[in-house]
């Protein structure tokens, strides 16, 4: 093997494994809100598409499908319909369901299971003519009614009510939004950080836009909430410092261009993490 192959397969490994741990906390976002595995891999296409439109534009060139698919490892055909299909579904019909949401959508439509006012109709695990492994195997019959169980509870999409007695839960519209608001939020801050991180890697080392980052994995419990109380106060009192700064450096001349303008940010987060417990992997066997 070549010794630029070598440097190239490492190169690749390294940015998997950062990868890897950068969309950790972003599955956890999307998995809270919703997202099927099928909507990400389509968000991750497109993706990968676009960014290499741009590049062939940056470079001169015009971009075209055959050198997209070229450059992605996608064929020509899914080059197409990623070019041509929103990257972001518009409706409802337009998202892949999850089994979960094929159970409840059973649950709350299937006249088996509903009362006699139309709503859902509680159910009891066990088996029989009106039960949640009947709903199970008739609306996801690939999936185990027990883990599934164990799955719409953990979510929050159903709860108990009664001793071995289960119905859907209820959530207000305005826990909706003000979820939505939150997460609506998140995407251009991890866009404006990850671009930064990335200029950085690809730019001159003496140029870097990102200073450093501190973390500290060894904090006594007894002082961590002290620590993340006075940091918080203090990068409270720095932030509006610097809100005050800029706004007083604001330009007021309405014939510079926007295209003129600069983007300036500041990130300051404190971050508290508990340790995960370890998992310990047993293996029986006879001696």
């Amino acid at each position: 093997m070549l010794p630029e192959q070598i440097d190239s397969d490492h190169s690749r490994r390294e940015a998997l494994i950062a990868a890897m741990t950068a969309i950790q906390p972003i599955a956890a976002l999307l998995l809270e809100s919703g997202v099927s595995y099928q909507d990400m891999t389509r968000l991750v296409r497109r993706a990968y598409v676009d960014q290499a439109a741009a590049r062939q534009r940056a470079s001169g060139s015009r971009p075209t499908i055959s050198r997209i698919a070229a450059a992605t490892g996608l064929s020509r055909p899914e080059v197409s319909d990623a070019l041509s299909a929103p990257s972001i579904p518009h409706s409802a019909s337009d998202l892949a369901p999850r089994a979960g949401d094929r159970i409840l959508s059973g649950w709350k439509s299937d006249p088996d299971f509903l009362r006699n006012d139309g709503t859902p109709q509680p159910l009891t695990y066990i088996e029989g003519d009106l039960s949640f492994t009947t709903l199970v195997k008739r609306h996801g019959p690939d999936i185990p009614p027990r883990a599934m169980l164990k799955e719409l509870i953990g979510s929050g999409q159903i709860k108990a009510v009664g001793d071995d007695l289960y119905a859907p839960t209820t959530i207000s519209n305005r826990t909706l939004e003000t979820q939505a608001e939150t997460v609506t939020s998140f995407g251009p801050k991890m866009n404006a950080l990850g671009s930064t991180l990335v200029r950085n890697i690809l730019g001159n080392p003496s140029e870097s836009l990102y200073e450093t980052l501190s973390v500290a994995t060894k904090v006594a419990p007894n002082v961590a909430p002290r620590i993340i109380r006075e940091l918080e106060r203090r990068c409270k009192t720095f932030s509006q410092a610097v809100d005050r700064y800029l706004i007083d450096q604001e330009l007021t001349d309405k014939n510079i261009s926007a295209n003129a303008h600069h983007s300036l940010g500041i990130i300051l987060a404190v971050v508290e993490r508990t340790p995960e417990k370890e998992l310990v992997l047993k293996r029986k066997g006879k001696t």
